[in-house]
């Protein structure tokens, strides 16, 4: 049985020193990196990347060595590699150790996650060189790798825990990064607090797990929560509600409806931020969570239906606002969410793999679109806005070239990366029952296309529109830059191909499917051949036609390789359209409906209750207090210290004593 899935016993002998030392090394390179850039980055000045760039690289070959040995050696077998540290916390029968876990979903996660934390340390070198905060830069770069690598590897929700919430703590450093920026200082606090109603579902969900089956461990709870259920010792709803507060920690990171609205504001931060958190690995946490406790989704089906209606519903909704944006990372921004909201949909359907597929080719393609936007803005000196820039093809060829690989990727054109991953997905939810999520799925397809197009027509084809103090200055980035779009540029071209092909049945489906067996078995997924021509093969033509479709909207509105775009039809469709185009450029107005309900409503009630409390809870206790102090003010004055004083008192109370008896008797 696969690592995560069963409680197997940890033989600390099993594992040897070299494999131990190979885990430990991802989770100590990245911090040393970051511990010696923060003390001494700043003496370094321009050569503070240094020692954070050789950490990651060094890291990046560990993590390399690690994925051969459990992928293509398959050296730890199906159980995969546990090593443990030491015991965390002991209280009696209850334990949590420091111990890593990894197996092949583990390997996969680390392909994404240590490649692009490298390319991007490498791009940084280049974007981040004439910013005097560089070396803060870098030590936090690094702090992130630490926690994106120790939430991979940990084996347990509590560990889980603690790294995922370092993840948020280097989202909030980094949207940030560019403090004395109003709004690069209030987006981090967005992020940071909208993470945090996602969070306390999240915890509720441990608090759940563990007063339930009495462990964190992954491997204990994946095969004690079901038994208890099969044993009638919980019910189907407590099984429902611990996945779905799982399920919400999930929507706060990886930013879906409705805890979406801090990801398009958090490209306040540099664009190497945006291609390594917002992009690449960190959203991708939510994903990796609801895939890792894919023991316990296959046996609440309920909650996977919620979960592939909020991703579904998510992927629709951003690629809609994306149409009208004309900040070029704000577009790929709500391109994420969108992707995102694909590999929930395939989770939520049952279609494991598919998603964990698309969230390695994703990681490629939008990191490279990222880093690829970040190069544009460095050509024309930090100009974010695609109304202002058109005609840059020739000047800056290399970000064009691989960009454009990029966008075809994203859009679904065979034989690029994206067109794989986003065929499995939306094939395995018509073929499961799904077909509303493929009805959706396939609109959402077209949309892509429409605006990945729409965004290289406005920023690389037709006339310039750049700034003319601007225009002789455009000049194409640095190798530092142009080479970590190269190798993402080959990467979002081939690793579809590599991993995917022949469909269902690639080399990813044979890695991880041991992963995933038990959770297809629980729901009643039978895998098969893929048919050219038969339903898969009617299917993939579909995605595939409709793909084109939306790139060639795209061209046939933007201009795309063509020096006459349609700017007279653009603004007649818009003028037809325009309580839709109104709709989709104010973002669906999330952020005016939560300024109403939070801010405003909600600062309305909260000055309610606290007059309430003020004037009426600790107006009752003050008024007791005042009362019981005005009372012992007037009893003290009796309190003189004569003796003769309290003889008399005690005399003038027998008489009236005495005297109230009498009246009494005589009665």
């Amino acid at each position: 049985m696969p690592f995560f899935t069963a409680a197997p016993e940890a033989v600390p002998g099993a594992v040897s020193a070299t494999d131990q030392a190979l885990v430990l090394s991802l989770i100590v390179l990245p911090l040393i990196g970051f511990g010696l850039t923060a003390l001494i980055g700043r003496r370094l000045g321009g050569r503070a990347w240094i020692i954070a760039v050789a950490a990651i690289v060094l890291t990046w070959l560990a993590a390399m060595v690690l994925v051969y040995q459990t992928l293509f050696v398959g050296a730890f077998g199906e159980a995969g590699l546990h090593v443990l540290v030491y015991e965390w916390i002991p209280a009696g029968a209850f334990t949590v150790d420091i111990a890593f876990g990894v197996d092949a979903l583990t390997a996969v996660m680390l392909i994404v996650v240590a490649t692009v934390g490298m390319l991007v340390h490498i791009y940084s070198i280049g974007y981040m060189a004439h910013d005097p905060g560089r070396w803060r830069f870098f030590a936090y770069l690094n702090l992130f790798m630490f926690s994106m690598l120790l939430l991979v590897l940990a084996d347990n929700f509590l560990l889980l825990f603690v790294a995922w919430e370092l993840v948020g703590l280097c989202s909030y450093l980094l949207v940030g990064f560019w403090y004395r920026r109003r709004s690069a200082a209030l987006a981090a606090k967005k992020a940071f607090l909208v993470n945090r109603v996602g969070d306390v579902g999240f915890t509720l969900g441990i608090v759940a797990i563990w007063t339930t089956v009495g462990t964190l461990d992954f491997g204990q709870v994946f095969q004690l929560l079901p038994e208890a259920l099969a044993t009638g010792a919980i019910e189907q709803w407590h099984m429902i509600g611990i996945c779905l507060l799982l399920f919400a920690g999930a929507m706060g990171k990886s930013a879906q409806f409705p805890l979406h609205v801090w990801l398009p504001d958090a490209m306040e931060g540099p664009t190497p931020v945006s291609a390594l958190i917002h992009a690449a690995t960190m959203v991708n946490a939510g994903v990796y969570l609801v895939a890792r406790s894919n023991p316990l989704f296959a046996q609440a089906p309920e909650a996977l239906v919620v979960v592939a209606a909020v991703g579904i519903f998510t992927a629709i909704m951003a690629a809609s606002i994306a149409f009208t944006q004309t900040d070029i990372k704000r577009v790929l921004a709500y391109s994420t969410l969108s992707q995102l909201g694909y590999m929930f949909a395939a989770l939520g359907v049952g279609a494991f793999i598919p998603a964990i597929f698309h969230l390695l080719t994703h990681g490629f393609f939008k990191g490279l679109l990222f880093l690829g936007s970040g190069s544009v803005i460095h050509a024309v000196h930090d100009e974010q806005d695609m109304d202002r820039m058109g005609g840059l093809r020739k000047r800056i060829a290399i970000t064009h070239l691989t960009m454009l690989v990029g966008s075809l990727a994203i859009a679904g054109i065979p034989p690029l990366a994206g067109f794989f991953s986003k065929d499995e997905i939306l094939a395995e939810s018509f073929k499961l029952g799904f077909a509303w999520v493929w009805f959706i799925g396939i609109v959402v397809a077209l949309m892509t296309g429409f605006y990945m197009f729409r965004l290289m027509g406005k920023t690389f084809y037709g006339p310039s529109h750049v700034d003319p103090e601007v225009e002789p200055r455009i000049h194409e980035s640095p190798r530092s830059m142009t080479v970590p779009l190269v190798v993402l540029a080959v990467a979002s071209a081939v690793v579809g191909l590599a991993l995917g092909f022949p469909f269902e049945n690639g080399i990813l489906h044979g890695w991880l499917e041991p992963v995933f067996h038990g959770a297809e078995e629980t729901l009643g997924h039978a895998g098969g051949d893929y048919q050219l021509f038969g339903i898969d093969g009617t299917l993939l033509l579909i995605s595939t036609g409709v793909s084109v479709a939306g790139v060639l909207l795209g061209w046939r509105f933007f201009g795309f390789l063509s020096r006459r775009p349609q700017p007279e039809a653009v603004e007649r469709l818009t003028q037809r359209l325009r309580p839709a185009y109104a709709f989709s450029k104010g973002k669906w107005y999330f952020d005016e409906l939560n300024d109403l309900l939070f801010v405003r409503l909600g600062g309305l009630v909260a000055r309610a209750l606290w007059w309430f409390d003020v004037h009426i809870i600790d107006g009752t206790v003050n008024g007791i207090a005042n009362l019981t102090r005005s009372s012992g003010g007037g009893l003290r004055q009796i309190q003189t210290g004569h003796v003769q004083n309290y003889a008399l008192g005690i005399a003038a109370g027998l008489l009236i004593i005495a005297l109230g008896y009498l009246v009494v008797v005589t009665r």
